[in-house]
């Protein structure tokens, strides 16, 4: 019997410890907007659930902004602000790169990805890269 209850103590610490690294909690961040619209803080809380949401959310927007860029008509530019604070979020949720790039794998032909790459800002480049490459 104690060893049955030192083996569940055990496995409840691990569980509450998570795998051995550090615990992945979120965080703030601050998203400049633009004219008249109010900076946001957003404060980010970690779970699968809520980055697989994240992740999908800015596919969502990546693919709107995209295909406003190519053809569809209306303005595109509301997307790509969209896929930004979108992106925030993911960034307050400390989500992985591995999050983003599954989705973004899933949820983007590979033409949609290439043109993406051209035509986000600097750093969207840089964190779109970055989840390709954690494949």
């Amino acid at each position: 019997m104690k060893r049955a209850l030192a083996l569940l103590a055990l496995v409840l610490v691990a569980a509450a410890c998570g795998s051995g690294g550090s615990a992945r909690t979120g965080r703030t961040v601050t998203f400049e907007t633009g004219g008249n619209f109010p900076t946001l803080t957003i404060v980010g809380t970690y779970s699968v659930a809520g980055c697989t949401h994240d992740a999908r959310v800015i596919v969502e927007n990546a693919h709107l902004y995209y295909a406003h860029s190519t053809g569809l008509p209306g303005p595109a530019d509301l997307y790509f602000y969209d896929m930004r604070e979108a992106f925030a979020h993911f960034q307050a949720d400390d989500c992985t790169s591995k999050q983003l790039g599954d989705a973004v794998r899933t949820g983007l032909s590979s033409t949609q990805r290439t043109w993406l790459l051209d035509n986000v800002s600097r750093n969207l480049y840089v964190a779109f890269r970055a989840a390709l490459n954690a494949g």
